[in-house]
């Protein structure tokens, strides 16, 4: 046949997909979902009677998620699938024989009707809006505010949601608030405007913004009536209590959302809710327990994240000035660290995708949203040395011009010659969870890390050129006020090219918050106080004023050396020029003690 037409897409969950049976994907199956200008296309034709379910090649390779054929083990021009995945044509993602002519148009009339009557047929995937004024991170475990690490993280979570959702036919509109600086006011005016009544809403939500992301939330389920969802860290340790505090939100994902929200979408109504195991959900004001815990099956083989969905230039780093985005290179961390929600959220066993995969997109992110500038995301992306050292030949083999950063364990950086390889893949700097001076206060966390090994990876860094930033916790239970000032000195004595001190903070769900309420150490349980502006343990003589006068005080002798000003007066230009308002906020609580904000809504 000359021109394009529709099958259907037999691969296991898969819905109509377009096809090129001539100079296209040379007879096999993209499994994208049916675009809605084919769609209507498709209509239209069978209202019209001839050509019933004939849709010529132009139209069929001038929809939006296929800009085009491609040879077979090549990615399609502006395609959200992997070539891995998509176009290299094993057997089980073959076509069988094609519908009769007469039986198309029907065929997709049924599952035009079939996607308009679902729960997720019009998905809003919303980032909630600031806190009292203040930007919070609400991506994966981060939960911090924009002045910690002077960025807020772009929502790949929700990027990755929209990829899914859009990919199985459902129509999807993405909105950051936070990083447009938009209140819920505004996105209901520009929903309205485009006619987009959604019929699900899902958001993100943290330990210290969930009262009031639900009460930004709330405007939205008050305007459309759509049921509305929350996924996050906080939401997988503690769904019960959180929907008792939250009575507009009909559930929340336990564990990762991405298979769990697919299911949702995928329902007729909310009678079906209980067929997914991982939601606590609500139903006839009883809070229904979820069964499982959520595991993103798809992971391995996930689609790029629909980063066309969002205006990508507001998420730069305050040294930086570029834009930039995240590509996912694991999940899991085998680690028992006390004070870390992640394995609370995406579990311990450790998954890591392949080189390919995260270096094609990678490549496809440069080609379509001009961003060279990556944050490899993973709990600790070199965790495998083997298998990170092939993502890095990956990178240079193919003379990608890109740069990077991401999170590290001093204890992977030993080898000169990796550390070196990781540079020439455009490493630009590696975040290292140092934590504190003492190696029994490490133990104590369970972070199974030595001093000699923090110091040996530092010296791999600096001689290949990888930029250091380290991280300090103060106030951990059993350290006194001597201690935190062994930790200050230790880490001018380390002198990485960056550092950050936090206090302690016993986020729900860890062993940290179950050793400080069963020894009795918690002062407070406002969960909006549960970040790093505040201190909320006691003991040894610490409290809030002793420990966040320390973390003022080891800023001050960390970025006031003259030594360290002469070596990065550069960067401090930088900072008080691309992140003024942060610069401020840092500035002047550590120079002159200013009280920290409250995120109230």
């Amino acid at each position: 046949m000359a021109d394009a037409g529709i099958r259907r897409c037999w691969r296991r969950g898969g819905v109509p997909a377009v096809i090129r049976d001539s100079g296209g994907h040379g007879g096999g199956v993209c499994p994208l979902p049916l675009p809605c200008a084919l769609r209507d296309r498709a209509a239209a034709a069978g209202a019209g009677g001839g050509g019933a379910g004939r849709i010529g090649g132009r139209d069929a390779a001038r929809v939006a998620t296929t800009g085009g054929g491609a040879r077979p083990g090549r990615q399609c021009d502006g395609c959200v699938h992997r070539p891995t995945v998509a176009h290299r044509f094993p057997a089980r993602h073959r076509t069988r024989a094609p519908v009769p002519r007469g039986s198309t148009t029907r065929r997709t009339g049924d599952i035009i009707e079939r996607l308009t009557t679902t729960l997720g047929h019009r998905t809003l995937l919303v980032n909630p809006p600031l806190v009292g004024g203040i930007a919070f991170t609400r991506q994966g475990r981060c939960q911090e505010r924009e002045e910690v690490l002077g960025t807020t993280k772009p929502p790949y979570t929700l990027a990755l949601l929209a990829a899914l959702l859009r990919q199985r036919g459902h129509e999807v509109r993405l909105v950051d608030l936070t990083a447009s600086r938009q209140g819920v006011d505004t996105l209901i005016t520009r929903l309205d405007a485009e006619g987009f009544a959604p019929t699900l809403i899902l958001f993100p939500s943290t330990t210290p913004t969930l009262a009031a992301d639900v009460a930004a939330m709330a405007a939205l389920k008050a305007r459309y009536g759509a049921p509305l969802f929350c996924f996050g860290p906080h939401a997988s340790t503690m769904p019960a209590e959180s929907m008792a505090r939250a009575a507009v939100v009909d559930g929340m994902f336990v564990g990762e959302p991405e298979d769990a929200a697919v299911e949702l979408a995928a329902l007729s109504s909310l009678n079906e809710i209980g067929n997914v195991a991982s939601l606590t959900y609500r139903r006839g004001g009883e809070v229904i327990p979820h069964r499982a815990h959520g595991s993103f099956t798809g992971f391995l083989e996930a689609p790029i994240p629909a980063w066309d969905l969002l205006d990508v230039s507001p998420y730069t780093l305050p040294l930086e000035g570029r834009s930039y985005v995240i590509v996912e290179t694991s999940r899991g961390c085998p680690y028992t660290c006390d004070f870390c929600v992640a394995p609370i959220h995406q579990g311990h066993k450790f998954r890591e995708r392949s080189a390919a995969a995260i270096v094609d997109e990678m490549a496809h992110v440069v080609r379509h949203q001009g961003v060279r500038f990556f944050y490899l995301w993973g709990d600790t992306v070199t965790l495998n040395v083997k298998s990170f050292s092939a993502i890095c030949e990956e990178i240079i083999s193919r003379r990608l011009d890109v740069q990077w950063f991401g999170n590290a364990r001093a204890d992977n950086l030993q080898d000169p010659v990796f550390v070196d390889r990781l540079k020439r893949s455009g490493c630009w700097m590696l975040a290292l969870g140092i934590e504190t001076e003492s190696d029994t206060t490490r133990k104590d966390m369970m972070k199974r890390l030595e001093s000699e090994k923090i110091r040996l990876a530092l010296v791999n860094m600096r001689a290949s050129g990888v930029k250091s930033f380290g991280f300090f916790i103060l106030g951990y239970p059993g350290e006194d006020a001597q201690a935190l000032d062994r930790t200050i000195e230790y880490a001018i004595e380390l002198d990485p090219d960056f550092a950050n001190f936090y206090p302690a903070v016993p986020y729900p769900g860890t062993e940290l918050y179950n050793k400080a309420k069963r020894d009795g150490l918690l002062v407070s349980e406002d969960w909006t106080k549960m970040e790093y502006s505040y201190y909320l343990l006691k003991g040894n003589g610490l409290d809030e004023q002793v420990v966040m006068d320390a973390i003022n005080r080891a800023k001050r002798r960390f970025f006031l050396r003259p030594r360290y000003l002469v070596r990065h007066a550069g960067d401090v230009f930088k900072l008080a020029v691309t992140k003024f308002p942060v610069a401020w906020q840092i500035g002047s609580r550590m120079l002159f003690g200013r009280r920290v904000v409250d995120a109230r809504p």
